[in-house]
């Protein structure tokens, strides 16, 4: 794999340390928040506030209170009853698989039941910060493994626990996933749902508030979402999304006690943002250049991809280089494992003008 070394931020274009610039469409940054005005000021103001960072526990005797603030915007914006910021996407992801067990016993004291048996069904491609120490690789495709997973817990005696994990969407292979499917599963079992929403929070759903709105309907299970926030919503940190008992739990863990916080100034930032629905806006913008350029990528044949979803996926490695001679940088790497096939993956961003997609476009049909 050929290396890019660049010292500067990708926004539209990026320029590399050899002196050659390229429109850029890749990286994670979906609403272009690395470059928003009204971010930097927040994050300006939030620095003069609170400085660089806060070196303590979150469960100090001394709280500063914007966490909790933060936290109570961020669970209105994704709909859910309580959230927990972390220092990253992955270390959420990390913190609520090893706290599950607790959630699981204090959920079983309250309604005086227990159990001795506790599976977990982990769907195909999920990302490493769901892994557990009982993860196994599923090789089937999505929707086998749903109705796998659905027909195993069917069959299952009565006092076992099931713990199914899942992305919101396929990454770094677009995939769209059909969640619906879940309302097949039995009730009266005992059934968590843990998605990693790291790619769906500030792109998918109403104003890009995530996933966990349309997951609420499935009756049948106990949902909690993880999330990165440093991907659409431009924030380094993470996230935990769901009920209050659960998010309590966590919040006593010494996995989370013992963990530095995201920066106080980042998190003022991101209440700043929330409070003035900054992120609708963005989100609007992205749907905009979605609508504009999805018709004209579809019609080249070249690439998979998800109605209203930013990304465009080819495993045609020739691809990555014909973009790249003529001065459009993509990515085209091996994730999450070096030995997996390497896709080539193109990003609109909220950012992106008219005629950078039109010269995306008019490359793309060359080829």
């Amino acid at each position: 794999m050929k290396i890019y070394p660049t010292s500067h931020l990708p926004g539209r274009k990026v320029l590399l340390n050899n002196g050659k610039e390229y429109l850029y469409f890749s990286g994670t940054d979906y609403l272009g928040m690395g470059h928003h005005k009204g971010f930097l000021t927040y994050l300006k103001e939030g620095n003069s506030i609170y400085g660089t960072h806060f070196g303590s526990s979150r469960n100090n005797s001394l709280r500063l209170e914007i966490y909790e603030e933060t936290e109570t915007a961020l669970a209105k914006f994704s709909g859910a009853p309580a959230a927990l910021t972390t220092s990253s996407g992955m270390w959420a992801g990390q913190l609520l698989m090893k706290e599950l067990p607790g959630i699981i016993a204090s959920d079983l004291q309250h309604t005086n039941s227990h159990t001795s048996n506790i599976r977990y069904y982990y769907a195909p491609r999920v990302h490493p910060a769901l892994w557990a120490a009982e993860f196994s690789p599923e090789t089937s495709g999505w929707e086998d493994w749903a109705n796998n997973t659905i027909q195993t817990i069917q069959e299952s005696h009565s006092d076992c626990i099931h713990i199914i994990c899942s992305d919101s969407i396929g990454s770094p292979f677009v995939e769209r996933f059909d969640f619906s499917v879940f309302n097949k599963l039995p009730f009266h079992r005992r059934i968590y749902l843990i998605v990693d929403d790291s790619h769906g929070l500030g792109v998918l759903g109403e104003n890009g508030g995530g996933i966990l709105r349309t997951l609420s309907s499935i009756q049948q299970v106990k949902l909690i979402v993880s999330s990165s926030l440093n991907k659409a919503l431009g924030i380094p940190g993470g996230v935990i999304l769901g009920d209050f008992d659960s998010i309590t739990s966590i919040r006593k863990s010494p996995f989370f006690s013992g963990a530095s916080p995201s920066p106080p100034a980042y998190m003022y930032a991101l209440n700043k943002l929330l409070e003035s629905n900054t992120y609708p806006i963005v989100h609007q913008q992205l749907l905009d250049n979605m609508a504009y350029i999805s018709e004209k990528l579809t019609e080249t044949g070249l690439f998979v991809s998800t109605s209203t979803y930013p990304v465009f996926c080819s495993m045609n490695s020739k691809l990555f280089d014909f973009l790249e001679e003529n001065g459009i940088m993509a990515s085209c790497f091996s994730y999450p494992q070096p030995t997996d096939p390497p896709i080539t993956r193109i990003v609109i961003s909220a950012i992106h003008q008219k005629e950078d997609l039109d010269r995306l476009a008019e490359v793309c049909m060359k080829f």
